[in-house]
Parts: C-alpha cells; sequence; structure tokens
C-alpha cells in the first residue's frame, strides 16, 4: 500500500504542521476590528488639530508675505506662476486702478446724482477705462502666455494660466498676496 504524500510530509521531522493555528476570521468581525471614527471625536485629538490648522495657516501666511515658496499655498507653486506674478508685477497698468475708480464713481453717484453733465462724464470716464482695461489684459496677457511657453514650453503651463495673471493685474499692488518680489520696472527675462 502506497502513503498518502500528506502523511509522508506530517511526520517528517522538523516540519512544520500546515494551518496558521486559528480560524479565519468571519468578515464582519474583521470590518468591526478596523472600525474607528473618520475624524477624531475626544477633545484633545480636536485641540490639537485646530492648533496643526492654525500653525499651518500662519505658516503659509507668512510664506505669501515673503515670497518662500515652500509653505506658500498650492495655487500660488510653480515657476511658471513665480513668472506670471513677477510679470504682472513689474507693469504699472490702468487696470489696477480698476477698483479705485468704481469706489470713486459710486461715491459720485451718491452725492451728484442729480447733476446731469457729472454723472455723463463720469459714466464715460469708466466706460473709458473699462475698454481700456479690456484692451491692457488682452495684450498683457497673451504676451505673458507666449513668454511664458517659450521660456517653460507649452505644455508646461498650468491650466487657468491666463485667469491666475489676470486676477493678479486687477489686484492694486499693495494688496497682492503673494506680495510682489519685483520692483516696477524689473521685468522677468
Amino acid at each position: 500500500m502506497a502513503k498518502n504524500s500528506s502523511e509522508s510530509t506530517d511526520s517528517t521531522p522538523g516540519m512544520v504542521p500546515a494551518g496558521k493555528g486559528h480560524a479565519t476570521p468571519k468578515r464582519k468581525e474583521r470590518e468591526a476590528a478596523q472600525r474607528r471614527p473618520l475624524v477624531p471625536t475626544s477633545k484633545e485629538d480636536t485641540k490639537k488639530r485646530r492648533e496643526e490648522q492654525r500653525l499651518r495657516a500662519a505658516r503659509e501666511n507668512q510664506a505669501l508675505k515673503t515670497g518662500d515658496e515652500r509653505y506658500m499655498p498650492r495655487q500660488h507653486l510653480g515657476a511658471p506662476r513665480r513668472f506670471a506674478r513677477d510679470f504682472i508685477d513689474a507693469r504699472t497698468t490702468v487696470t489696477e486702478f480698476m477698483l479705485p475708480a468704481a469706489v470713486v464713481s459710486m461715491i459720485a453717484l451718491l452725492f451728484f446724482g442729480n447733476s446731469a453733465p457729472i454723472m455723463t462724464a463720469v459714466t464715460l470716464a469708466l466706460f473709458l477705462l473699462m475698454a481700456t482695461w479690456v484692451i491692457e489684459s488682452a495684450i498683457l496677457l497673451r504676451k505673458m502666455r507666449k513668454q511664458a511657453s517659450a521660456k517653460f514650453g507649452a505644455g508646461k503651463l498650468p491650466r487657468m494660466y491666463a485667469i491666475y495673471g489676470l486676477t493678479r493685474l486687477m489686484q492694486i499692488r499693495r494688496m497682492r498676496l503673494p506680495k510682489p518680489q519685483v520692483k516696477r520696472g524689473e521685468y522677468a527675462a
């Protein structure tokens, strides 16, 4: 009679018996063992998480003021975006005065709303400013995109690159974040 191969391996000295020594846990048991809250619920965890968020926000805010790219928010990272910031910040544009002009026109509307000649002049000035804004923005953004494509490659520019430049262009220089790192007239190379 021939022996079964499993009997021969069981009786071989020095061999570890087959099997893991315990039953396979049911799926329900495994899921129950892994279950934990998505967000920590203890007060210490909440306090620790808020402190970490506060420190991260303070570090990002400081980076936006100093230009330190290591801690900047993601939307401002990268050489193409730094190029766009420097490209826009090096220029004095009519577009950055759109917001103050809108405020002045609102004040004129409040105080001189009954005077037709003044309101006509304010309206005409605003229309001229808006036309200048559209033309200037189109020219500058096209020039910025062309230079950035030449420098970084057309496929390397991030999505919404022109919108990033446009929003930067429309802000008052002192209120821009990240703070301008170049002076007016220091054009990007």
